[in-house]
């Protein structure tokens, strides 16, 4: 019985070591199980097998709690078995908690059920373990998969993707296009032949079943505006957790804590940077130039350049925050704020001069502009990106404000 299910295991591609090895042979000492066939499982990552496999687990003394942070492999069409499905559900449950030990030099497994993860609005309930090709939604997305080493099998928009991303887009340059982002092509996501396709509830709710109907599919939440252990929670650490979201649900952790740890060390050069220039504290506005006559975006208290912006040791401008992460505001608006320490205004034009996009009648009078604290950004530093995207975003705030003038102590 014990060499039969180890054979399984190795059949369908699942580590085998000491501790699933005592997993066999403490389910063969029990006899619960048969194997027929050994298809490579899907992940499931509904509500499914918690209670039956704990309790289960209690009688093979495992852990529990280690169980409930891995991934559940949930039993298909081909297994057969002799006793109860809460032995299955246990056996299945005990695999996925000793099939993938953490070694003692890592932190802890970073994966939890799909139900569990906050960012998540939707998702199917049975998800490929490894999926190969992946259909992507929305920009973040395709640039996760590109800093994780993935190659997306069709993506949304792709012509736009080096005009507002640029993150690594050699890599995406070739990519399937499936439709737009708001409205993305049912038959083009199809033609791609895709096993997992990745969108934003925001937009892509409407359609989730008919997404579902052509490949398993995960929906995340566009944007938090709550705040969370006595911090305002922001994109930028929405971002972070998809990002580890998705490395779950590719197989590759590992690599999200790389981009992570990357993330991390260019943030902590920058904050010194400023900090040694005496620049920490300064207040900063991040704004999206719109092409619209003295109308823009501004990145709110909940965004990703807020997140960015706190992190370098600065205080980002609005504090407060929205529901997209964005406000309109005006020249006027700026003309009330003269403690403000830097504006940064993101291009869609690069090619107009600055002078000529504040050329109005209230911008002169603005103190940022008057003090020469007004920089024009490239426009692929896009504010609703993924890591990658605000690591670009941390370096060039830095440049930027490090280049200007420091504020007048006089006002």
């Amino acid at each position: 019985m014990t060499a039969r299910a180890l054979r399984g295991l190795r059949f369908m591609g699942l580590p085998v070591d000491a501790g699933v090895a005592a997993m066999a042979r403490a389910i063969s000492r029990l006899g619960f199980v048969r194997f027929v066939r050994f298809p490579r499982l899907p992940v499931e990552t509904g509500k499914m097998l918690p209670t039956r496999a704990t309790h289960v687990a209690r009688r093979l003394r495992l852990s529990a709690g280690a169980c409930a942070t891995r991934r559940a492999y949930a039993p298909g069409r081909a297994w057969r078995a002799r006793s109860s499905a809460a032995m299955a559900a246990a056996f299945v449950a005990g695999i996925a908690c000793s099939a993938q030990p953490a070694r003692a030099s890592e932190p802890p497994a970073v994966c939890r059920p799909l139900a569990a993860d906050p960012a998540v609005s939707q998702f199917s309930r049975a998800l490929p373990a490894r999926p190969v090709r992946i259909v992507v939604l929305e920009f973040m997305f395709a640039e996760d998969l590109a800093a994780l080493g993935i190659t997306p099998a069709g993506m949304a928009d792709p012509a736009y993707y080096p005009v507002w991303i640029g993150y690594d887009d050699a890599r995406l340059a070739r990519v399937p296009d499936v439709g737009t982002r708001q409205e993305p092509s049912l038959e083009a996501i199809a033609a791609a032949k895709p096993d997992l396709i990745l969108g934003v509830g925001l937009r892509h709710a409407p359609i989730f079943d008919a997404l579902s109907r052509i490949a398993p599919t995960v929906l995340f939440k566009y944007s938090p505006n709550y705040v969370q252990d006595g911090r305002q929670v922001t994109q930028f650490d929405w971002a972070r957790a998809i990002l580890r979201t998705i490395g779950c649900l590719t197989g590759r952790e590992q690599q999200a804590r790389a981009v992570e740890a990357r993330v991390d060390a260019g943030l902590a050069r920058d904050a010194r940077r400023i900090a040694a220039a005496g620049r920490a504290g300064e207040r900063v506005a991040w704004l999206q130039e719109l092409g619209l006559p003295d109308r823009y975006w501004a990145f709110t208290g909940n965004s990703a350049s807020a997140g960015v912006a706190r992190a370098l040791g600065l205080e980002p401008w609005p504090g407060e925050p929205t529901r997209e992460g964005t406000a309109y505001v005006t020249s006027e608006d700026l003309l009330k704020q003269p403690d403000v320490a830097v504006l940064f205004v993101s291009a869609t034009e690069p090619g107009v001069p600055l002078d000529a996009k504040l050329d109005s009648k209230i911008w002169r009078f603005v103190p940022a502009r008057r003090a020469g604290r007004v920089a024009l950004v490239e426009r692929n530093i896009w504010g609703f990106g993924g890591p990658m995207s605000a690591l670009r975003l941390a370096d060039e705030m830095t440049d930027r404000l490090l280049a200007m003038p420091k504020p007048d102590a006089r006002r």
